[in-house]
């Protein structure tokens, strides 16, 4: 009996090391509908990609390449990338890449007419938020920290996303010294005739402003818990919010919270019943 609890135990182990983090990729659809009349038309389609954490063995650029072309296929109008580019271990289990260009080359392969828009986290502000700034700017990417862009007009009136910069700062505790994220200066610049707005921000803690002002925000960071148990889910997530927020999409105030798992783990390389996911949000507006 013994023996075979023991052998249980290294299966488990070896799947949440090898298995889940190292080779599965799911995609996971949300559908948002702000106009039900226009359920019979084409939806703004928006394919997100957070919490990459590149490092070796785990996030190489072989592999962010492979995520790319995953994307691409998705052929979504928007692709938004939501930060934590950089490793969030630093361990004897992963090394960080040599450069930011190293992770961030690949991303110069992702197609989306509508543009491919990012912001940073709070491990890319712990390792340098510059470097990552300039290297996603060189490979395509526009940043937004606080900044609204016009991505297509609707009608009369248009649809705006917004980036917003980083609520952690470089304390360790939680909304540290530090903090980038400026939500009513990026609101400032929208148009009042916008018929979307949707709200970029790595950490979703800021749905609890951002949802009587926007139609949708997209967050990640929280690895959906990286850890899920049978019929209790999530552990823990590095935030304020309430453990159910780890993943999925909640509707509040007629405002829509979706929360990606992201692709790469942060602290030990190890995903349980929490396998790397890439979101496709399908906005009916």
């Amino acid at each position: 009996m013994l023996a075979f609890i023991f052998i249980f135990v290294v299966v488990l182990g070896m799947y949440a090391v090898f298995v889940e983090p190292l080779l599965l990729l799911k995609v996971v659809r949300h559908k948002v509908v702000k106009s039900p009349e226009a359920l019979g038309q084409k939806p703004l389609k928006v394919a997100v990609i957070t919490d990459l954490h590149a490092c070796w063995p785990w996030m190489g650029p072989e592999r962010i390449t492979r995520i790319v072309t995953r994307v691409n296929e998705l052929d979504a109008d928007v692709v938004a990338l939501l930060g934590d580019y950089h490793t969030g271990m630093h361990s004897p289990f992963a090394k960080p890449l040599e450069t930011a260009s190293a992770w961030a080359k690949p991303m110069s392969a992702l197609r989306a007419p509508l543009g491919v828009l990012g912001v940073l986290g709070n491990h890319d502000w712990l390792e340098g938020g510059e470097e990552a700034r300039e290297a996603l700017e060189a490979n395509g990417v526009t940043v937004l920290e606080n900044r609204a862009l016009r991505v297509s007009t609707r009608g009369n009136s248009h649809v705006w996303f917004i980036g917003l910069g980083d609520q952690y700062g470089k304390a360790e505790q939680l909304h540290g010294s530090g903090r980038r994220d400026d939500l009513d200066a990026a609101l400032s610049l929208v148009e009042e005739d916008a018929a979307l707005r949707v709200l970029l921000a790595h950490e979703p803690d800021i749905f609890v402003k951002s949802k009587d002002h926007v139609d949708v925000t997209i967050s990640g960071h929280t690895h959906g818990g990286q850890v899920r148990l049978p019929f209790i889910g999530a552990l823990t997530i590095p935030s304020r919010l309430d453990l159910k927020y780890a993943r999925g999409a909640f509707e509040e105030n007629e405002s829509t919270l979706i929360v990606g798992s992201g692709l790469g783990c942060s602290g030990l390389p190890i995903r349980f019943l929490c396998p790397p996911e890439v979101l496709l949000i399908e906005i009916y507006v």
